[in-house]
């Protein structure tokens, strides 16, 4: 998308097939080959009976979602007809506002592990009835950057994940449609930067739980040999015959 904006500057992109086409296969194949790696992994994981293999199909469908809404873009900007036009575009903002929902549901829950039980701060390391608390109770009971950090990288990725919205006032704010782009892939760019840190947050915290996990099964398992006492010798048939002798 930028290098196509580049390679006509500072003339505005020509409304012509390819200038459509072009950007449009480029912005949607990143899309395409998520949704494709997670039909594969549903596939591996309904052969493997897996229980969570249905996420990989809720994410499939989170991807599936991103690539309608350039479809219909594409084709609106093929339309001369002005009353089409503004039915593909209602039809539009229906797409997005799904897409934008879907998504931001996948980043909180899955993708950060938050809100996904409520209850989980208040029982873990003595947290008392606070602001805090609470925070950890809605979110999740670890929060390594600190509640406020946190929630200012949610409440960012609310907006931003709402950013088509700027197509509202694109004439009021924007010179034109391509700045307008430009102007909304480099949110989209920050707001990936922000959910980056509170994913390999979450990926962090799920390794070392992990190990703990193990850890602890160690150690179970070692108590378990401590309990369980060696054959006393003096009982043993074979001793007892050898003292006879």
């Amino acid at each position: 998308m930028l290098w196509h904006l580049a390679w006509h500057y500072p003339e505005p992109v020509p409304m012509e097939l390819h200038s459509i086409i072009i950007p449009s296969v480029a912005a949607s194949l990143p899309y395409f080959i998520r949704a494709r790696q997670c039909l594969v992994m549903y596939t591996i994981g309904a052969m493997k009976a897996d229980a969570k293999k249905y996420q990989h199909m809720l994410n499939a469908i989170k991807y599936s979602t991103s690539l309608w809404p350039l479809v219909v873009s594409a084709y609106q900007k093929t339309i001369t007809n002005e009353k089409e036009k503004a039915a593909l575009e209602a039809f539009l903002i229906v797409l997005l506002a799904i897409n934008s929902t879907y998504s931001l549901a996948w980043d909180i829950i899955m993708d950060w592990g938050m809100m996904q039980n409520t209850c989980a701060g208040g029982s873990n390391g003595g947290l008392t009835k606070s602001h805090s608390s609470c925070a950890h109770s809605v979110l999740r009971p670890k929060l390594r950057f600190g509640a406020p950090t946190s929630i200012g990288i949610l409440f960012i990725d609310i907006v931003l994940r709402y950013s088509w919205v700027l197509r509202f006032w694109e004439t009021d704010l924007f010179p034109n449609a391509d700045i307008y782009i430009l102007c909304t892939q480099f949110l989209e760019a920050i707001r990936r930067s922000l959910w980056n840190l509170l994913r390999v947050e979450w990926e962090h915290i799920k390794q070392n739980k992990g190990k703990e996990e193990d850890a602890d099964d160690d150690v179970e398992m070692m108590e378990q040999k401590a309990f369980l006492a060696p054959k006393s010798r003096s009982m043993s048939p074979s001793f007892q015959h050898k003292q006879r002798s």
